[in-house]
């Protein structure tokens, strides 16, 4: 088990230019990845990325939400995101996603079942001044949850895309 004052020096030894990410894996006997999280931890977060309180930290599903769709729309590696979110381990965010995923195909099975339900609209009337106040609600209500419907169908169908293996 590395202190954290190990990875703090680890973390100067690197910034003073004293050691490479290699040379401290290699003396740490730690996976490079390892360093450059703290790394990068220690650039976004100053020595409160380093020195953590012990413990475990049990995360809202909102803020792994908000992990998870930052990681997707940024494109950004899981140890980039990993130290913008001051998270210790990159494969939280790893198991995040997977678990995200697996329940991916049930959300967009909820949408369609939804959407179903949804009542069917006669196209909308040219004249505006003819609709009530109402109406005029309710239509704007059934075009928010069809514009919904489709981000999010949307953003499934490019999740899914995005995980298919690339051929050669």
């Amino acid at each position: 088990m590395i202190s954290d004052e190990q990875k703090l020096a680890a973390v100067l030894a690197y910034i003073e230019e004293k050691e490479s990410t290699y040379q401290i894996a290699n003396r740490l006997q730690r996976d490079r990845q390892y360093v450059r999280l703290w790394i990068e931890l220690y650039r976004y977060h100053g020595i409160e990325g380093i020195i953590r309180p012990q413990g475990f930290t049990n995360y809202e599903d909102s803020f792994k939400i908000k992990v998870i769709q930052h990681l997707i729309e940024t494109g950004d590696s899981l140890l980039q995101t990993a130290a913008k979110f001051n998270i210790p381990s990159r494969e939280t965010i790893r198991r995040w996603k997977k678990q995200w995923m697996s329940k991916a195909g049930k959300v967009l099975y909820q949408i369609e079942k939804e959407h179903q339900s949804m009542p069917k609209k006669q196209p909308p009337s040219s004249d505006l001044n003819e609709k009530t106040t109402e109406e005029l609600k309710a239509e704007i209500e059934y075009l928010r949850m069809e514009n919904a419907y489709l981000k999010k169908l949307k953003a499934l169908v490019q999740e899914k895309e995005a995980f298919k293996p690339k051929k050669k």
